[in-house]
């Protein structure tokens, strides 16, 4: 039976795989994400040299601006240490695998696709809402990168006036109104405090302005919408009302969905893709 190792590579985690054939898990681990690179990339190496012998391909995401073939990360924004060595060339050298390399938010689509909220689309794009906002755009099941493997880089939009932010912004806007540190959980549990209240509906119509603009210029059967504030069952509730009191038209064919698979997406994805790279031949 074959079995794939599928990695997530994040700034606070290493989280990763054994999946089978059929993708069930079979084996599921996490390591702390080190921040200098020797360590780093040992970390990595430890990984694969435990588990090189049993599977028959390795399929990683990571942030960044990514080229699947070459495996070259050219996001300067990203943590050094991730683009300090070719993690593609590396680990292939070490375990003699074939090696499968993406962007996070491209295989968290892709696994939402395989088996979450965006299993009945087609045309989809997904939207992560955490520290930045990120994104990645499916055109009839496959991937759109773009020339330079931007595509769904929404951290990159400008907007007349106020820019949308992640979740991220609203922390720290609320933090400052109340001079005093909280996180995403109090926000929501404080909503009827009139202060939180207001930069809550302020940062969300900005967001939904964002949604709605690039649901209209790509046109997709869903929107999914990603990151750890989807825990908040009204926040996409309170989303979906914003975008479609503002861009009404969308409301008729274009769905605004949470992502279900939540931290496992982008492990599912790198999967599926290293499959599929892997029935080309590549």
């Amino acid at each position: 039976m074959d079995k794939y190792l599928s990695i997530d590579i994040g700034g606070t985690f290493i989280k990763y795989n054994v999946m089978d054939a059929q993708g069930q898990i079979l084996e599921t681990s996490d390591i702390p994400t080190a921040i200098d690179t020797d360590t780093f990339k040992e970390q990595l190496v430890g990984v694969v040299e435990k588990h090189k012998k049993e599977v028959v391909g390795i399929g990683i995401c990571i942030a960044g601006f990514i080229d699947p073939q070459s495996g070259t990360n050219t996001d300067f924004s990203v943590r050094p240490s991730f683009r300090a060595f070719n993690i593609k060339e590396e680990l292939h050298r070490i375990s003699g695998l074939p090696v499968m390399l993406e962007n996070d938010s491209n295989c968290a689509l892709i696994g939402e696709m395989e088996a979450g909220a965006g299993k009945r689309y087609s045309d989809v794009l997904l939207l992560t809402i955490g520290t930045g906002i990120g994104g990645a755009l499916a055109i009839d099941k496959k991937l759109y990168r773009g020339s330079h493997f931007k595509a769904g880089e929404a951290n990159f939009m400008r907007m007349y006036g106020r820019e949308p932010e992640a979740t991220a912004g609203l922390v720290r806007k609320v933090s400052e109104a109340l001079h005093k540190q909280v996180d995403g959980y109090y926000i929501f549990e404080h909503l009827e405090d009139d202060r939180i209240r207001e930069i809550y509906e302020d940062w969300l119509k900005r967001l939904a302005v964002a949604v709605g603009n690039v649901a209209v210029f790509f046109d997709p059967e869903a929107v999914l919408i990603g990151g750890g504030i989807c825990e908040q069952k009204h926040f996409i509730e309170d989303l979906k009302k914003e975008v479609y009191d503002r861009f009404c038209h969308l409301e008729e064919y274009t769905q605004i969905k949470a992502c279900e698979k939540g931290n496992q997406a982008g492990r599912i994805g790198a999967y599926v893709l290293l499959k599929q790279m892997l029935r080309k031949g590549v």
